[in-house]
């Protein structure tokens, strides 16, 4: 249940003299014992100057006592009784580096700390997940560098990893500095963002083919940690989410969820292996001129070790998501391309893997419902098609509908038939 903002936002702003004119859903995402709810907030400040701020009300009892003990606002919530956590961008209380990063004047003399030299920096938020972690891009002159933020005891684990990975031949950036509060400051990879050349990838397998190759790297590197927690770990709280965001469809939620849940009782802990752990299309950059050779990997901090599938099953579902956009904005070639690599990542990870082939469509189908919990939770109209769509693209993975078979038959295993089972609009 989201909290009571049309209450609790003004309040919040009252103490600086803003008054809220209007606000909007931005995001909502587990935070420890409670949830992490993000708004835009529309405000108009004493003199008249409007501005948009993006607020955060947070319902984790550990936070709020986090607040009480030092900074922060705490306010109740009218319609539990219950204390919240309120807080603004860039003053995350979990990213205390953020602020630094954020401001130009702030930025220059922190970067000559470490040597490096900038003039006029053009800062642009490249990737933000409250309370995790967040990516400055810098640009100044013929200089790009990104300025990572994560929680303060993350920065020398990360650090580390990059170097495992360095070790392995990987192209992942290289750290330049980092601090005790959480920041690293990256160099740029080379090459562009894959997501911007999906028609090129999509011509044929090159890609797809440089990605296994890839994927056997990171398998090698000397970790110990396992990867982050990812859709299939926190499918209970997706499922709860999901389910309540979608009343009419719970039944069916749950079903899907019930199947993904016996499949992978079945699995064997002794499958895992070394994965990135968040792989998609913009974690993975490559050549402008040669499309298919990878130049680039990004944010390796979700890596360790887990299922062999859960890298291909990530990429596959964002794909999912990513032609799902770019239909909707009218662009079918960008979507059907989108689809295709799907299918040749389906068809080449099945092909290396025969006996681990039926991990693909459940792990597949888990992404998928995380992603319709993020559309489903904006409340809009926009969000709730989008969302059945991919609740309808989860339960065609998981069974496939092929052409000789009655479209009510259930085809427990094998692997899925993404373009099939891909959003129409």
């Amino acid at each position: 249940m989201w909290p009571t903002s049309g209450e609790i936002l003004p309040a919040a702003f009252a103490e600086s003299g803003a008054r809220v004119v209007a606000f909007r859903p931005h995001s909502v995402e587990p935070s420890g014992g409670g949830y992490l709810f993000g708004y835009e907030v529309d405000t108009v400040d004493p003199d008249g100057a409007e501005s948009t701020v993006l607020t955060f009300i947070d319902t984790d009892p550990a936070s709020v006592e986090a607040a009480r003990a030092g900074e922060g606002a705490v306010l109740t919530d009218p319609a539990t009784g219950l204390p919240v956590r309120v807080w603004a961008y860039p003053s995350d209380p979990a990213l205390p580096a953020l602020a630094s990063v954020t401001y130009p004047e702030r930025v220059v003399p922190l970067l000559a700390r470490f040597g490096i030299d900038v003039v006029d920096p053009e800062l642009s938020v490249a990737a933000y997940r409250p309370g995790k972690r967040a990516v400055v891009k810098l640009r100044s002159g013929t200089t790009t560098l990104f300025l990572k933020v994560v929680r303060p005891s993350r920065a020398e684990p990360i650090a580390t990893q990059h170097a495992a990975f360095e070790a392995r031949g990987l192209p992942v950036p290289r750290v330049l500095a980092v601090q005790p509060d959480g920041l690293l400051v990256l160099e740029a990879v080379r090459g562009v963002a894959a997501g911007t050349r999906v028609v090129e990838l999509a011509e044929g397998t090159a890609f797809v083919d440089n990605l296994v190759s890839l994927s056997q790297a990171v398998a090698s590197v000397e970790l110990t940690q396992r990867a982050q927690a990812d859709a299939l770990d926190n499918g209970a709280w997706h499922r709860t989410s999901l389910a309540s965001s979608l009343p009419d469809r719970a039944r069916e939620i749950h079903g899907v969820y019930d199947e993904i849940e016996a499949r992978v009782s079945r699995w064997s802990p002794d499958e895992r292996q070394v994965v990135h752990g968040d792989l998609h299309l913009e974690q993975l950059f490559v050549d402008p001129e040669e499309a298919g050779r990878i130049t680039g990997l990004l944010d390796i901090d979700t890596a360790g070790w887990g299922h062999p599938a859960r890298d291909a099953g990530a990429l596959v579902a964002h794909l999912v998501v990513t032609a799902q956009w770019h239909r909707g904005n009218g662009d079918q070639t960008q979507a059907r391309s989108c689809e295709v690599i799907a299918d040749h990542v389906v068809e080449a990870w099945t092909a290396r893997n025969p006996a681990l082939a039926d991990r693909l469509a459940p792990t597949i189908a888990s992404q998928l419902l995380a992603h319709a919990g993020g559309q489903a939770t904006l409340g809009t109209e926009t969000g709730r098609t989008k969302a059945l769509q991919l609740v309808d693209a989860a339960a065609f993975t998981l069974w496939p509908r092929r052409p000789e078979a009655p479209s009510s038959d259930h085809d427990p295993g094998g692997a899925p038939s993404v373009a099939a089972s891909s959003p129409s609009d």
